[in-house]
């Protein structure tokens, strides 16, 4: 009954998540999953913490959730935008509209027996999102003429979707002290871009015309993810897990902007950590995670230096074209927790991630300025009783920029410097009801 009532919920949640979801970012994906997790840091693959949304970080924790339904709901607000300076001394800027998002999560998980427990959880990404008016004074100067906007034509953005379902099993091993699970992940996402109808011919894309302002295009693909977490002592718990790179279908109507046709699959990613109780009411947690974006040629590939370069390949949605330049993420997070009454645990975290985004590529990053580094976080779980609790936690990340030369205004003997920017806010709320 519970795995039913879990995956209608489930069901359900699915079909929020493709109205919206954007989160707190380490590069685009989230910084943690799961109202707990995210008030220590986005933190906790060695710490289940007693919530079936360790699934998203590691599937082995469901050994030790027991029965039970968490729903969580976030809002979040990234604040973004761009600015310049070129030889001549003229100045612009811009900054994003759409600046809420509401993004919920869900999961659950149940005990088969003793050693054997299964779950689900619906999560999602999508910190690639920008809105911008179209102002006459933040032209970008790309085309050598006079325009609006970033570049040059007015409105401009995009939106990245990305939803995760993630059926999982879980064992226990050693009388309980080793757990290894496993989750199959399905994937959608959807993207909408526009404002590039400058780049939209034959000069920047091999494929003009599903380049920019086309419908919401989707694709779909699969992957997975294991995970083990082994308890070395009663108060040391050691754990790691591994999420593949899923290989998902193309944008058809973006074949023009994204390499090798369309393709934007999602990067693997893996976590180490451990979760230590230092004192019969405190818990410490440290993780490192590594998300491999240099995987994913629409990512990882330069983009103006591609787009200047001459090679067909190298064009907007060429075999090898341009992308968002983007390197790999490395991300350290921090998390305390403390059991102040019977009821009641207050939690504070830290999470530092490089920033994916050289200055080399800060020109197309104005559609996607995620360059926040570091989050500061707090939480608190309240239970009413043995089966309800009510959570919150509340991120905040503050602005970082970066500058870099805008080559193609050089190519139009133009001198300047562009530079972006961004900062975000984040408040979840949680509820959890044990069976």
């Amino acid at each position: 009954m519970v795995l039913k009532r879990s995956l209608l919920a489930a069901s359900v949640a699915a079909t929020l998540f493709t109205a919206g979801a954007a989160h707190a970012t380490n590069g685009y994906f989230a910084d943690g999953y799961g109202v707990k997790s995210m008030g220590m840091g986005g933190g906790g693959v060695a710490l289940p913490n007693d919530s079936a949304m360790i699934i998203a970080t590691n599937p082995a924790g469901i050994t030790e959730t027991g029965n039970q339904v968490n729903f969580d709901v976030s809002w979040f607000s990234p604040k973004r935008g761009y600015s310049f300076v070129n030889g001549n001394g003229t100045t612009g800027s811009a900054d994003s509209g759409s600046n809420n998002f509401y993004i919920p999560e869900l999961s659950g998980s149940y005990a088969l027996n003793d050693t054997s427990s299964i779950g689900i959880a619906i999560y999602g990404n999508g910190g690639m999102n920008s809105d911008y008016a179209g102002d006459a004074n933040s032209y970008l100067g790309v085309l050598g003429m006079p325009g609006t906007g970033p570049y040059g034509t007015g409105v401009a953005g995009v939106n990245l979707k990305q939803m995760f379902i993630a059926p999982t099993y879980a064992h226990k091993f050693m009388d309980g002290k080793l757990s290894v699970g496993a989750s199959v992940l399905f994937a959608r996402q959807t993207i909408q871009v526009k404002g590039l109808s400058g780049f939209d011919n034959s000069m920047y894309s091999v494929n003009p015309g599903s380049v920019t302002s086309n419908n919401v295009s989707s694709s779909t693909g699969w992957g997975g993810k294991i995970g083990i977490l082994y308890h070395a002592t009663d108060a040391i718990s050691l754990a790691g897990s591994y999420q593949t790179k899923m290989s998902m279908s193309k944008f058809n109507a973006y074949s023009g902007l994204f390499a090798e046709g369309g393709k934007f699959d999602i990067p693997s990613t893996w976590t180490v950590g451990g979760a230590f109780k230092v004192a019969p009411t405190w818990t410490l947690t440290a993780d490192f995670q590594r998300i491999n974006y240099t995987g994913v040629k629409a990512i990882s590939n330069p983009s103006t230096a591609y787009l200047m370069s001459g090679n067909p390949n190298e064009k907007l949605g060429g075999s090898n074209g341009a992308g968002f330049g983007w390197g790999n993420v490395n991300v350290v997070k921090l998390g305390a927790q403390w059991q102040m009454t019977p009821a009641l645990q207050l939690r504070v975290g830290f999470n530092h991630g490089t920033n994916p985004i050289k200055s080399t590529d800060v020109l197309f990053n104005t559609l996607a300025p995620g360059v926040v580094k570091n989050h500061y976080t707090a939480g608190f779980t309240y239970a009413f009783d043995q089966h309800q609790e009510l959570s919150g936690a509340f991120m905040y990340a503050p602005t970082v920029s970066v500058s870099g030369p805008n080559a193609i205004a050089a190519a139009y003997g133009q001198t300047q410097t562009d530079t972006i920017h961004m900062k975000q806010y984040e408040a979840t709320v949680g509820y959890a009801y044990k069976f």
